[in-house]
């Protein structure tokens, strides 16, 4: 498989997992991510979600967090990916969220590890990345 293959996989795998986001199809969300899988953050270091049913529930709550403050939502405004290996890769994704006026809620930056497991990509890490800080392959926002 060549590395060009293996970026169109990888885009593709990354807009199912924003419209399955956008629908808030849990269960098509949640099998985008391999278990357990981490966030990464410099506040809270490393957090492990060890099931689905742990990752269900914070997405129960991250989407009424997301809801409350006016979301209806999420485009992506640029994706950028890198194969590692085969079976490895890393995604860095802006992502804007949007309101029902149109406006924009926020924009965010995050970098996906990602596995292939049993044929199909599979988050195992994700972190936002903070402005300034462009991430990995200092990429222009």
């Amino acid at each position: 498989m060549t590395t060009e293959q293996i970026c169109k996989e990888l885009e593709s795998f990354y807009r199912s997992y924003i419209a399955a986001f956008n629908r808030e199809d849990i269960d098509a969300f949640s099998e985008t991510f391999t278990y357990p899988y981490a966030w990464v953050s410099g506040r809270h270091g490393l957090s492990e979600c060890r099931t689905e049913s742990d990752h269900q529930s914070s997405f129960g709550k991250i989407m009424a967090d997301l809801k409350h403050r006016g979301w209806v939502r999420s485009d992506i405004d640029q994706l950028n990916a890198w194969p590692l290996a085969e079976d490895l890769a890393m995604i860095l994704a802006d992502v804007s969220r949007y309101k029902s006026d149109g406006s924009v809620l926020e924009r965010v930056r995050a970098c996906y590890t990602l596995r292939r497991d049993a044929g199909t990509w599979k988050i195992v890490t994700l972190a936002e990345i903070r402005p300034p800080f462009l991430g990995p392959g200092n990429v222009a926002r």
